[in-house]
């Protein structure tokens, strides 16, 4: 069984939507620590030229969980959805998603880790993605680093960890073959595809995809699929 374990990013790109459908189950990393100026609380967002990033304000404490963390206004709600119809209402499926996202947006509440796990939910279901979502907090995992990876792995029954590229830099794979589970490498082949706007802007934000093409995106997402 594979398991893909990612912290739950917002609006994340193409890439951590390919990942979850290639693996079987997808654990969510909510214990993790939250890092600023990530992609936990923002992302890219096409504009008519180039591309522009769109961003939560966010409340926390130096080495607090994603899990902890709050939003720092009330306001960005409606900032966002302003700025996603600026950039996205010439978009060909815009409207067929736009009165869901808004629904969401709305019911936000106060912690980043709920609304970005609502919005994933969310995207798993119009992409057709269907995997059991498990989060970290829920497994009673106390351990950190690679280990926290492998007994994740360990909870859930795994026998394969689907890592990101970069996991080559920082993984101790002697822990994985120490309980004989193997590892596959993504390296994904990001797909080229028509946008609402002349030229093309790689890894942008999953809506980017969705708004331009609307029930094909899982066939171009899955068209970059590459593990090692």
């Amino acid at each position: 069984m594979k398991v893909a374990i990612h912290q739950p990013n917002f609006l994340p790109y193409l890439g951590f939507f390919d990942k979850c459908d290639y693996a079987d189950v997808v654990i969510l990393y909510d214990s993790a620590q939250f890092s600023k100026n990530d992609f936990q609380n923002r992302n890219r967002l096409r504009k008519s030229v180039g591309w522009r990033w769109i961003t939560i304000p966010v409340s926390y404490k130096f080495k607090d969980s994603i899990a902890k963390v709050r939003f720092a206004s009330n306001r960005w709600q409606c900032e966002h959805l302003a700025i996603i119809e600026q950039n996205y209402n010439r978009a060909t499926h815009y409207k067929k998603y736009i009165s869901s996202l808004m629904r969401l947006y709305n019911a936000s509440g106060d912690s980043l880790a709920n609304f970005n796990m609502s919005l994933i939910k969310f995207f798993f279901d119009e992409l057709g993605i269907k995997k059991k979502i498990i989060l970290s907090s829920e497994l009673g995992i106390s351990s950190s680093s690679t280990q926290a990876l492998v007994d994740m792995c360990k909870k859930v029954g795994a026998t394969e960890y689907v890592s990101g590229v970069d996991g080559r830099n920082y993984l101790d794979l002697k822990l994985f073959k120490k309980e004989n589970f193997k590892v596959a490498f993504q390296e994904y082949q990001h797909p080229i595809y028509n946008q609402c706007y002349s030229g093309f802007e790689p890894h942008m934000s999953i809506l980017d995809l969705l708004f331009n093409k609307g029930p094909n995106s899982l066939n171009i997402i899955r068209s970059g699929r590459n593990y090692l």
